[in-house]
């Protein structure tokens, strides 16, 4: 695989999906499982999630604060981009959103899904993508 740096927003592929569960283990994760495919966001740093009313600014490396962000489990993805600043950006379908900005030091985020995609937030800014199989 091609690794490419873009200088572009980058479309995640995961829109009308949902959520199908969350991981906490030294980071969080979203997983989105379909019958022959998986995707994984995984988050090592800092989220915010606007949920309804309520705004959460959560730690990806903290399970205590990322075991709040399991609201998102079951929901539609109306959609997701990787910016290319580095940041993500999830909107959903009920309102909801969840953005990780850039860390400056660690890759704050990445996608990575079961055809080979890979998509990486890079240390301090912008997006290092890996095309499909």
């Amino acid at each position: 695989m091609k690794q490419e740096f873009s200088e572009a927003d980058v479309e995640l592929r995961l829109n009308g999906k949902n959520v199908s569960r969350c991981c906490i283990d030294t980071a969080f994760s979203l997983e989105v499982l379909e019958k022959d495919a998986q995707t994984v966001i995984r988050i090592g740093g800092q989220m915010n999630i606007k949920h309804g009313g309520t705004q959460l600014s959560l730690s990806g490396e903290k399970p205590t604060q990322a075991g709040q962000a399991f609201i998102l489990v079951g929901k539609t993805i109306e959609r997701a981009i990787g910016r290319k600043d580095g940041s993500l950006d999830i909107s959903f379908v009920d309102g909801s959103r969840l953005v990780v900005p850039v860390d400056p030091h660690y890759e704050a985020w990445e996608l990575s899904a079961s055809d080979g995609f890979l998509v990486v937030s890079r240390p301090g800014g912008g997006l290092a993508t890996w095309s499909a199989k």
